[in-house]
């Protein structure tokens, strides 16, 4: 992507189009899962995975688009590395605190993530290539980390435990308080609107 290209979807972000600030960040998301990885290091990695960390980091960063008012792209890095880098400090320091079933207290071990979001990936397309025809692989897990971040909050809590974590429909209705029904109705809602957002980036990736 040239400058003139990432200007203009750092302009429409701006203005709130979340397309646009979407696509700015799978852009970004190879350098900064380098830079997660290189700060999380040899020894913690398999304690803490870098897009578990990515994940929330994205979450956070689409509560606020069209609040993104930068001059440059290089300034939209920054600031979407600086929440990364946050979130990671802080699962940096609840690892510290809690030495003791690490797994259970922090989510997956390291390498987990990433298998589950491609598998999710897989069940977004359902026989229809359409989604990730055109993308290559560290592309397709980025847009559909990205996508998850632009869920209703409930919506992404019953697919992350659902796809993610592999849970039971019984399981998550009771971790949620919510009857079951309810709970493929989330589902249903929430991969129908992960399909029409993969569809929609992987338009953008196959015309870079």
């Amino acid at each position: 992507m040239n400058d003139a290209q990432l200007a203009n979807l750092l302009d429409a972000a701006g203005r709130g189009d979340a397309d646009a600030f979407q696509q700015l960040v799978v852009h970004y998301h190879a350098a900064l899962r380098a830079v997660v990885a290189r700060r999380i290091g040899a020894q913690l990695q398999s304690k803490i995975d870098p897009d578990d960390v990515l994940q929330e980091a994205y979450i956070a960063a689409f509560e606020h688009v069209g609040e993104c008012d930068f001059d440059t792209p290089g300034g939209f890095y920054k600031w979407l590395e600086a929440i990364a880098l946050n979130e990671l400090t802080g699962r940096l320091r609840a690892l510290h605190r809690r030495k003791r079933d690490i797994n259970r207290e922090l989510g997956q071990p390291a390498g987990v993530a990433d298998t589950s979001y491609r598998g999710l990936l897989a069940d977004i397309s359902a026989g229809d290539p359409t989604p990730s025809r055109q993308m290559r692989q560290e592309e397709a897990v980025a847009a559909v980390m990205t996508s998850l971040a632009r869920l209703k909050p409930d919506q992404r809590e019953v697919i992350r435990r659902r796809f993610l974590l592999g849970r039971p429909v019984k399981q998550i209705a009771a971790e949620l308080d919510k009857k079951e029904a309810r709970i493929y109705q989330l589902c249903h809602e929430g991969l129908t609107a992960l399909r029409e957002q993969m569809v929609s980036i992987s338009r953008f990736l196959s015309g870079i």
